[in-house]
């Protein structure tokens, strides 16, 4: 069986990610970050990555 990745999402632009505009890393403010998980260790969060100082955060969903 083939393995099927997810669609990525353009950058800073996640849908449902509840926030107004383009999402921003809260650690380099960079706008390049990208979607890992729908759930995060919490059923209540979205689990990011920064693509520029390759970090991981998360954002609470709305």
């Amino acid at each position: 069986m083939e393995r099927m990745e997810p669609a990525a999402a353009p950058s800073g632009e996640v849908e449902g990610n509840g926030v107004d505009g383009p999402l921003i890393c809260p650690w380099c403010d960079g706008e390049d970050v990208e979607k890992i998980s729908e759930y995060g260790p919490h059923l209540m969060v979205y689990s990011f990555m920064c693509r520029e100082c390759n970090s991981p955060f998360e954002v609470i969903k709305r």
